[in-house]
């Protein structure tokens, strides 16, 4: 697991990766925002931490673009009056708000509840682009066998059964097989 750690203090740095590294997680520490963005940028992390206050913004933003642009849940610690203020906005963003002072227990609690979130994220994803790639194939079938159903005068279930069998027979997946009725038809 790959963590991003930006605090402004050394002190602060120190703390924070102190007790993520004695549960195997490596860190990458930043001093500022903008060293933050664009280490996220140059590679996923699979959290991050902010300490707010830093030196060139308060951190809030920071947080929610990291969270957006890598899809993965953070923790920001910040004073509790303004904790309260910005705790919805980054909630919404799959970030943990923690208040000052800070206890090795709730970070690692954090850390934890940050880590199941993320493998359902990444299950729910994979889910997703499976769902979206068996839509593709619907759509690339259909359109075939609406094709073969005016070119040859089949009907719907004829058009389906010419498909699979023709899949069968040539070892291929139905959307290929629907693709390459597509270039032969649709070219005519």
């Amino acid at each position: 697991m790959d963590a991003l750690i930006v605090a402004s203090t050394p002190n602060r740095q120190h703390a924070l990766t102190d007790v993520l590294y004695r549960e195997k997680i490596n860190c990458v520490v930043c001093s500022t925002a903008a060293e933050a963005r664009r280490a996220s940028l140059c590679r996923p992390f699979d959290l991050f931490v902010i300490y707010s206050g830093l030196i060139d913004e308060h951190g809030n933003q920071l947080a929610i673009s990291i969270a957006d642009s890598n899809d993965c849940g953070g923790i920001f610690i910040d004073d509790s009056m303004r904790t309260e203020q910005i705790e919805a906005d980054l909630n919404n963003c799959g970030i943990i708000t923690l208040t000052r002072p800070v206890t090795k227990s709730a970070l690692l609690e954090a850390v934890k509840l940050i880590s199941v979130s993320n493998a359902r994220v990444r299950a729910l994803k994979a889910k997703n682009e499976e769902l979206t790639s068996k839509i593709e194939d619907m759509k690339y079938i259909n359109r075939a066998k609406i094709v073969l159903m005016r070119s040859l005068g089949y009907s719907e279930e004829q058009a389906h059964k010419y498909i699979e069998k023709k899949a069968m027979e040539m070892r291929m997946t139905r959307r290929k097989v629907a693709m390459d009725i597509l270039k032969l038809y649709e070219a005519i």
